[in-house]
């Protein structure tokens, strides 16, 4: 009896949310496919099947909750970070000076793996590294092996999955390298992976939310920021958690 009151709780908990939030019609979600947010938002779908939707990646926090609230959609944004100085991801902080989170849906956490990814036909006549593109973050979480390779870095805004396109289709120097997820390997054929795990620290791991946000009436500052988004990833949906009832 007890099992099945709860599964009852648990269909009104899913119910609930599909009254409650905006519309589910979407799920805009930062950065691009093959990125870090792509492998999360579908390792969640995995724990929780009744969000899985169609998805609309948007690049930048800004624009992923911009394009949330304009379409009265959810959005779905790493938040948190272990590695980060402070954890909190600041593209996302910045985000919320203009955007507010109205409800949490969903929160999982991922272990992140730093990968480097050449072009085969490079990697097939032996051309040197010269150059890393990345993400300015995922540049930073990789001190040790830069310094086993010292080359070039080219700072990437739109994210790894951006960085490793630009690989593939000859945008960048002959002998440059994408720092990225692995799973870029199946997206862009004619990449390579060379080295897998080069992150420095071995428990690096991302929070990633899904949100209801809306538009802030006036803007708040880093520190209101801040303190906003400690809030939400303080807050655990009993159900719809990363895996874990509360």
């Amino acid at each position: 009896m007890k099992s099945q009151r709860q599964f009852i709780l648990r269909v009104s908990l899913v119910a609930a949310m599909f009254i409650t939030t905006p519309s589910v019609a979407k799920i805009y979600v930062q950065a691009s496919a093959g990125s870090f947010n792509d492998a999360a938002i579908h390792s969640l779908f995995a724990k929780k099947p009744l969000l899985k939707d169609a998805l609309v990646f948007s690049g930048s926090p800004t624009q992923t909750f911009q394009n949330a609230y304009a379409h009265n959609a959810l959005a779905f944004s790493a938040v948190e970070n272990s590695t980060i100085e402070g954890r909190l991801v600041k593209a996302t902080v910045d985000a919320l000076k203009q955007y507010e989170i109205k409800t949490v849906v969903a929160s999982i956490t991922t272990a992140i793996e730093m990968c480097v990814l050449m072009r085969k036909d490079e990697f097939e006549r032996k051309q040197p590294i010269v150059q890393l593109a990345s993400h300015p973050a995922a540049l930073k979480q990789i001190n040790q092996w830069k310094k086993n390779n010292t080359v070039k870095e080219l700072a990437i805004p739109q994210g790894t999955a951006a960085a490793a396109k630009m690989v593939s289709q000859k945008q960048v120097l002959a002998g440059t390298v994408a720092i990225g997820s692995c799973a870029l390997e199946s997206l862009y054929s004619n990449l390579v992976v060379l080295e897998k795990g080069i992150q420095d620290n071995r428990n690096n791991e991302t929070t990633f939310l899904l949100m209801e946000v809306a538009k802030r009436v006036e803007t708040v500052d880093e520190d209101q920021a801040k303190e906003a988004l400690k809030k939400a990833i303080r807050f655990k949906p009993s159900f719809f958690s990363n895996g874990q009832e509360q």
